[in-house]
């Protein structure tokens, strides 16, 4: 692996244990989420599950032997993420954070009046770099096998 492409997997490990802190210490895209929805399980406990699972993954992509699931797995959170931001529940463009004195039943009073797509952004930027780990660790496990030369390997690459 490249040094440009290590220090860029690890950037991906180490931002996506960092998000995943900050959902346990404060944020407000869940009750952002939750305001918008009027479904009362964005916060706190759908923003813990994420919080824990993007620690998970970043952790798993800090590991080489883990690093593919830990990449897949990041996929599919920034797809979430994604797939959020693009609905009505968020947008691409949303508040920078909560008012002061913000409390629940959240209001629309409650979000900062200034907004930002850098959140947006930010998770398209982490689901491309997942993808391409994924695709180098897929490259790097099949030219492994294939330098293994087993038997059913070289069977399979001379028909």
């Amino acid at each position: 692996m490249s040094t440009v492409n290590r220090i860029l997997t690890y950037a991906l490990g180490l931002f996506l244990v960092s998000s995943g802190v900050a959902k346990f210490t404060g944020g407000h895209v869940f009750q952002y989420i939750e305001h918008k929805s009027g479904l009362d399980i964005f916060y706190p406990y759908v923003n813990h599950a994420t919080g824990a699972a993007e620690i998970l993954v970043g952790l798993l992509i800090l590991v080489p032997a883990t690093r593919l699931v830990g990449s897949l797995g990041a996929a599919g959170i920034m797809a979430g993420a994604i797939g959020f931001h693009l609905s009505p529940w968020l947008g691409v463009s949303m508040p920078t954070g909560l008012a002061d004195g913000a409390s629940a039943p959240w209001t629309a009073a409650d979000f900062a009046q200034s907004t930002t797509s850098v959140t947006f952004a930010l998770a398209i930027v982490a689901f491309v770099r997942a993808m391409v780990i994924v695709r180098n660790e897929r490259r790097r496990r099949t030219a492994d096998v294939v330098a293994s030369g087993s038997p059913a390997v070289v069977s399979v690459v001379n028909v």
